[in-house]
């Protein structure tokens, strides 16, 4: 048998270097897969987010982001549980993502996090969980907010918590001994009173605001602290490139607005002016009245003064088949109706012009005497400086990554001391959030 030994190290060499390259080749490809995987579920979840399907969105990035952590998808993410409603989990998602540009020195996304967070901290609700453990001692007595147990450095502290309802509840060597369903909305502080188990002679718990406890027996399940009660450390940042955070929301200019956009429709005016007659002495009046095509371009500039709500000012500018324009703007107010409509109004100050031929007659001096004429001439007659109101009507059309684009109306009335003038155009616009 020895000298076989030889013949064995000659094969066993390559067997090993053999079954080396295949563990790295099949952990490379795992990896890839993953990477694949993570990198797919990024691009769905996004796809969705554009389309407004946060409830379907959010998992997608959820799991993106467990695959492969990164700062885009985290901020995603974060813009996504904003989007549902979670302002705190939105809330507590942001910071996580200034942590970790702040540790990339990332500048631009660090302000835009900082910004985020800004806007959601008022909104956020929040809830104290106040125990006593009584006699049985803190370390027999575990605390669950929604089925997870609180870790007793939190008992006392106002966690962040998403609106809605919430379940606490109370266990005393593994039997739950009391539970009570806390409604928080938006901005609210609750607290509530955990009493000690039966042991120590629990303080009541008020009839309105407590559960029927559960069956003796009931084990306390083991489950881990939701992620989005405390602020954990943040993850590395991943290979996400700038457009990612750009896509976190439909802008990032802290809550600037703008909105540019174009029309055709239809303008009304009516105005008449005093002037000297060209065809001789004396005053005559000059009297216009006419629909014509009118086409131009409206804009809004302003700012998200409170949720939804931008304040700014709208103008529009337009010419006219009477050879002649319209001008107005003054400060506005807009407000989405749901995910696909808009709404607003503007108090207008402006003015319009047309061109035309008109009648005129008067009496003019000949020489001797007053004398009847009327003719016919081409003038421009202004309607002046005038007032009025406008309405803005929208529907959403496409969204995407920076804003949306709207089929929009934007009818108006102006009324001066010359005339008045109505107009009722259509057209598009994209408003960059």
């Amino acid at each position: 048998m020895k000298p076989l030994r030889p013949f064995r190290r000659t094969l066993c060499a390559p067997l090993a270097g053999a079954l080396l390259g295949a563990s790295a080749l099949l952990w490379g490809r795992q990896a890839a897969a993953e990477e694949s995987a993570a990198e797919q579920l990024f691009r769905e979840g996004r796809a969705l987010l554009v389309e407004q399907r946060f409830a379907e969105a959010c998992p997608k990035l959820e799991e993106s982001q467990r695959l492969e952590p990164s700062l885009g998808t985290k901020l995603n993410l974060a813009f996504c549980h904003e989007r549902l409603g979670q302002v705190a989990t939105a809330w507590v998602g942001f910071q996580e993502a200034l942590i970790t540009a702040r540790t990339a020195g990332d500048a631009a996304r660090e302000a835009f996090a900082k910004a985020r967070i800004d806007a959601l901290a008022p909104r956020v609700p929040w809830l104290r969980v106040r125990a006593s453990a009584g006699d049985a001692g803190a370390d027999q007595v575990t605390i669950l907010l929604d089925g997870a147990a609180l870790d007793p450095v939190a008992w006392d502290k106002e966690l962040p918590v998403d609106p809605g309802e919430h379940v606490v509840a109370a266990a005393h060597q593994g039997e739950v001994f009391w539970e009570t369903t806390v409604a928080l909305k938006e901005s609210e502080r609750v607290d509530v009173a955990v009493p000690a188990p039966a042991e120590a002679a629990p303080a009541p718990v008020p009839a309105a605001a407590s559960r029927p406890a559960r069956r003796p027996g009931a084990r306390v399940p083991a489950v881990r602290l939701p992620r989005a009660r405390l602020l954990p450390e943040a993850p590395r940042d991943g290979v996400r490139d700038e457009r990612s955070v750009r896509a976190a929301s439909p802008g990032v200019s802290d809550g600037l607005v703008f909105e540019v956009g174009g029309f055709l429709g239809h303008l009304w005016l009516d105005a008449d002016k005093t002037d000297v007659c060209v065809n001789g002495d004396g005053e005559c009046d000059f009297t216009l009245s006419t629909g014509s095509l009118l086409a131009g371009a409206t804009g809004f500039i302003g700012y998200t003064a409170m949720e939804r709500l931008d304040l700014g000012i709208r103008a529009q500018i337009g010419l006219h088949s009477s050879v002649g324009l319209l001008i107005a703007l003054g400060p506005s107010v807009s407000y989405p109706l749901g995910d696909r409509f808009r709404v607003g109004g503007t108090l207008l100050f402006g003015t319009a012009t047309q061109s035309g031929p008109v009648f005129t007659d008067g009496y003019v001096w000949n020489g001797y005497e007053y004398a009847y004429r009327s003719d016919t001439v081409t003038t421009s007659v202004p309607l002046g400086f005038s007032l009025g109101l406008g309405v803005e009507i929208g529907m959403k059309l496409t969204d995407s990554p920076s804003g949306a684009l709207f089929l929009q109306t934007t009818p108006l009335f102006l009324v001066g001391a010359d005339g008045v003038a109505a107009s009722l155009p259509l057209g598009v616009a994209y408003r960059w959030n």
